[in-house]
């Protein structure tokens, strides 16, 4: 069950080995319809319009669609995020995630568990509130955070929650190639299980998917065993999972 795209790649514009040319040559190797260049934004970068150019000359060049994106991260619980509506207009995919930086979750958390976790679905419903945001990035990635969670500790009422917000706003679910990286503490069998229930869960709110290899290396691009190893386990069905090439040659200025 291939799926012909990768939403979520990076390159030297932030934390990435390669350049955008180098990554878009990549996933024409890998047969792939259509490549996300997906680098982080964060407060104080560049003028975003630069990396968007870069972007736009190298899908002007390449037999595939060439789609330029960002990712961003939630700064606190409330979904702040370092990119305006303008901003958000340069490019035509924003991924958003919780990272290092997200004050309450990554920063400060609070000690006790349940309130720890009502920040995580607070933040979450957030970005899925935010009229930037596309899909959730590598959504629940707590296993390197302070208080580390993993997918069985989520609740399932607050999961619930998220899927529903999820189908409501139109936004997708990202399954990301690496995300086993996140929980080193987990045996990978054991998180994969874990997972497969989670997305399970999302998909009987009928969310809607979009698979990523998160590469931050060109060798990594449309890498998706992972995605599709976790999604036959969970039951999850192409026609689930979000038509990017289709939804970018109908010419939207979003996928959702």
């Amino acid at each position: 069950m291939a799926i012909p795209y990768d939403c979520h790649t990076h390159t030297t514009f932030s934390d990435g080995r390669n350049s955008v040319e180098e990554n878009v040559r990549q996933a024409e190797a890998m047969g792939l319809e259509l490549v996300v260049i997906s680098d982080h934004y964060w407060p104080g970068d560049d003028d975003l319009s630069v990396r968007v150019r870069r972007i736009v000359d190298a899908d002007a060049e390449s037999p595939i669609h060439v789609v330029p994106g960002v990712e961003v991260t939630a700064q606190d619980t409330f979904g702040t995020v370092s990119l305006t509506e303008n901003e958000a207009g340069l490019v035509r995919f924003v991924l958003a995630d919780m990272g290092g930086s997200t004050k309450g979750v990554a920063v400060d958390p609070p000690a006790d568990l349940d309130r720890y976790l009502a920040n995580v679905f607070r933040a979450t419903l957030s970005l899925v509130e935010n009229p930037v945001v596309d899909a959730l990035a590598h959504p629940f990635n707590l296993g390197r955070f302070p208080a580390s969670v993993t997918p069985a500790q989520l609740p399932r009422s607050g999961l619930r929650e998220i899927g529903a917000a999820l189908f409501e706003a139109d936004k997708a679910f990202e399954i990301m190639n690496q995300m086993s990286w996140w929980f080193p503490d987990m045996l990978e069998a054991q998180f994969t299980l874990e997972y497969a229930e989670l997305l399970a869960l999302m998909a009987a709110e009928n969310v809607k998917f979009v698979l990523g290899s998160d590469a931050h290396s060109c060798g990594a691009v449309g890498a998706q065993g992972w995605c599709r190893r976790v999604m036959d386990l969970a039951g999850v069905e192409k026609s689930q999972v979000v038509d990017l090439p289709r939804k970018f040659a109908d010419g939207l200025p979003h996928a959702r």
